[in-house]
């Protein structure tokens, strides 16, 4: 007995085609059903980090997510040509996904940043191309559902497999420390640069291509005391890794910052304020400890400002106990804490931080801002047309500010502890302090 074309696509086969046998229908919508489910399940996993950048990106998360965990139960339980045609939907989260990873979401911290490719990411959008495809041919071509399944049919095969990868993959994604995170990279390698600088990952170091290309050339020549007198492990590394450490509020040289005076009311609440921060340093006195704590690598070391490690969940507000990036000495897992970086997303200008007048905000947005591929690889007086020719792309960074708190036992810097620079820092680019 045949049935209508314009009954619903992948419903169960009437009496008379039982008779025949089972039919690929059943295996179908558990194939898509699975496909979605796996979707929602790694939507749901990195709702909370989307919240952390910004909450319209979390409840966007959260709302597909839901979506995609209904759509496949109603395909088990109501299969119907509507529910093929929604599903077809996902391409429009498809298209999203591809704008954020080439050109930016368009609004919100990450509004002009691309988000480099990652395996959960790369994992999702596979789910839900598939799921658009079987949605598109059972609307082209209804009949598949109802094809009788003959001994060794390969669609009880296929759906097996397709649920067992499923599971393996999207278990192994919700953990990032097996999956490799969600385009933050993993904790053994830097973070993209792209998703960290917008939205608080914030990759502003020199690597050693920077080395050769962004300007550490040479010790300062400065011969002003007051300023720099390129005679500090800093200053003989090199000159400044980027110029944004040394573009703040007043602050555009390079060496000891002009410190203002404080009322005894701002001293009393800066003290509390340091206090809070320091208790960092017991929390997350070494590499391995910082990304116990979820901060993953987001540049090498450089001298003067250190390894940069990134916890992209804190950097939508400035909390002096919760500082958005940790500061350390090397790459190794034992290297120690030398100090604190706040990095904020704050579009409408500079963050209210700590108390009084002496926290130098600094942005990393001159000449076009740094050159990124995945990490840093030039600084920010790379040409663009330098940076596209080692497959880079400059990205502005507008509205990211960053703090430095020179607040570690041992560390105390002497150009000041909010300075965008520490002197005492010296080493070789890639390595650590020491060598």
């Amino acid at each position: 007995m045949a049935v209508a074309t314009s009954e619903p696509s992948f419903t169960e086969p009437s009496a008379d085609e039982h008779r025949d046998g089972p039919t690929s229908g059943p295996y179908l919508r558990w194939t898509l059903a699975l496909l979605s489910f796996g979707a929602a399940a790694l939507h749901f996993a990195y709702a909370p980090t989307h919240f952390g950048h910004y909450w319209i990106y979390g409840v966007f998360f959260v709302t597909l997510a839901w979506g995609q965990l209904a759509w496949g139960l109603a395909v088990l339980v109501k299969p119907s040509r509507v529910l093929l045609y929604v599903g077809l939907a996902n391409i429009l989260v498809l298209a999203l996904y591809f704008l954020s990873r080439t050109v930016g979401v368009g609004f919100g911290p990450l509004a002009s940043t691309t988000e480099a490719f990652g395996f959960p990411d790369v994992l999702v959008a596979l789910l839900e191309g598939l799921i658009v495809v079987g949605c598109a041919a059972l609307l082209y071509k209804p009949e598949l559902a109802r094809r009788p399944l003959a001994m060794g049919s390969f669609w009880p095969g296929i759906a097996v497999v397709t649920a067992i990868a499923i599971v393996v993959a999207s278990t192994a994604s919700l953990s990032p420390s097996v999956g490799g995170g969600h385009s933050d990279g993993g904790a053994d390698s830097p973070v993209s640069a792209n998703a960290a600088a917008a939205g608080g990952g914030h990759n502003h170091g020199a690597t050693a291509t920077e080395a050769t290309t962004g300007g550490l050339t040479g010790p300062s020549s400065s011969k002003d005391p007051g300023v720099a007198n390129a005679t500090t492990p800093c200053e003989k590394a090199g000159p400044p890794s980027s110029e944004g450490q040394t573009q703040g509020e007043g602050h555009n040289h390079r060496g000891p910052t002009v410190q203002k005076p404080l009322t005894r009311d701002e001293r009393i609440t800066l003290e509390g304020q340091q206090n809070l921060a320091r208790t960092v340093a017991v929390r997350y006195p070494t590499l391995a400890d910082s990304r116990k704590g979820g901060y993953v690598m987001s540049t090498t070391y450089i001298p003067c400002i250190g390894t940069h490690v990134t916890n992209t969940g804190l950097a939508t507000k400035f909390d002096p106990a919760n500082p958005s990036e940790l500061l350390y000495d090397g790459t190794a897992p034992d290297s120690k804490l030398v100090g604190l970086s706040f990095l904020v997303w704050s579009p409408s200008g500079p963050p209210v931080g700590f108390a009084g007048a002496n926290d130098f905000w600094h942005t990393h947005s001159a000449n076009g801002g740094l050159c990124i591929k995945g990490i840093v690889i030039g600084a920010e007086s790379m040409s663009k047309a330098e940076c596209e020719r080692l497959g880079g792309k400059k990205v502005g960074l507008k509205g990211v500010y960053m703090l430095h708190d020179w607040i570690v036992p041992g560390w105390e810097c002497s150009w000041g502890v909010f300075a965008g620079e520490c002197p005492e820092l010296g080493g070789t680019v890639g390595k650590d302090a020491w060598s």
